[in-house]
């Protein structure tokens, strides 16, 4: 089976999120999807980025459908790392294939997390590429990890939705219409608990 793995911040989830699991789901031809919402960063305040368990609850909204949400890193005691997270799927998925999704700009920083070596050997690496981003600038990264790592990477070269969500607070934080770049339900939650207003 080929399982996925797609973690992040989530704060909060937006379009461009589900739009990157749903081609992840495709190019991958994965059988099943874990969506992993990062636990409290040490060094950020949680009341600005929003709290774990709001975090957990608009990504559970967001990728209701699409994939499954796991409260693993929210719920691990001390920092997760993503060489931890991989290990923990590997022991409850022995057999199948590991595939991580992540975003250009964790791409081509991958050398700078823990143990890149054993999160190349413990999945098959999947990379989202920015349209404003010459491909030929992902394949020289593929090239490296390969060389370096004996790495398995794939990136998808299609047309992602654009939106992040630095920039959904900052809407927010002016009073600004987010209605775009959001779901429906994540949106009414976000309003219905006051997320975000104070980001300015």
């Amino acid at each position: 089976m080929n399982v996925g793995l797609y973690g992040g911040t989530f704060s909060p989830p937006h379009k461009g999120h589900t739009r990157a699991a749903e081609l992840f789901f495709a190019e991958a031809s994965l059988e099943r999807l874990y969506v992993m919402p990062a636990g409290d960063p040490p060094h950020k305040k949680t009341d600005k980025w929003g709290d774990a368990k709001s975090r957990l609850e608009m990504t559970r909204l967001a990728f209701c459908g699409i994939a499954e949400v796991s409260d693993y890193e929210i719920s691990k005691e001390g920092r997760s790392f993503t060489v931890d997270t991989l290990r923990y799927l590997k022991s409850i998925h022995p057999e199948d294939r590991l595939f991580m999704l992540v975003g250009e700009d964790m791409f081509l920083s991958l050398d700078s997390w823990r143990e890149p070596e054993n999160i190349m050997r413990l999945c098959t690496v999947v990379a989202m590429r920015r349209k404003d981003t010459p491909l030929s600038v992902m394949e020289k990264a593929r090239e490296g990890y390969v060389e370096r790592y004996g790495a398995d990477v794939m990136i998808i070269d299609d047309e992602p939705f654009e939106a992040s969500s630095s920039l959904v607070r900052e809407m927010i934080g002016k009073g600004e219409d987010i209605s775009a770049l959001v779901s429906a339900p994540v949106l009414e939650y976000i309003e219905k608990n006051g997320l975000y207003r104070d980001e300015n």
